[in-house]
C-alpha cells in the first residue's frame, strides 16, 4: 500500500516558506522522520523548535500537529513541552 494514502494533508499545501522564515524548516522535521505523521493527521515526536522574529525569539521543545487554517489549508499548531513533564 502506497503510504501517501493515509495523508490527509499534502507537503505542497504548506506554507514552507512562511515557516522557514521564523525557523520551522521542512528539512529538519524530514530529517526527524515527522514529516509522515505532520501529513497523516497526527502529532510529531518531541522535537527543538527555535522561533525567531524580528520581536522575540523562542527556543523550546515542542510536538508539532496541523489543523485547517481559514483558507482550508493546513497550519502548524506547536504544543510546548513543559520542562516538568506536566
Amino acid at each position: 500500500m502506497n503510504k501517501n494514502n493515509l495523508h490527509i494533508y499534502k507537503a505542497e499545501q504548506i506554507n514552507w516558506k512562511n515557516l522557514e522564515s521564523v525557523g520551522i524548516s521542512k528539512t529538519q522535521i524530514e530529517k526527524d522522520g515527522n514529516l509522515d505523521l505532520l501529513l497523516q493527521g497526527k502529532e510529531t515526536r518531541v522535537m527543538p523548535i527555535k522561533i525567531k522574529t524580528p520581536v522575540f525569539s523562542l527556543t523550546m521543545d515542542a510536538t508539532l500537529s496541523l489543523t485547517k487554517g481559514e483558507n482550508g489549508n493546513p497550519i502548524i499548531c506547536i504544543n510546548g513541552i513543559s520542562p516538568s513533564g506536566e
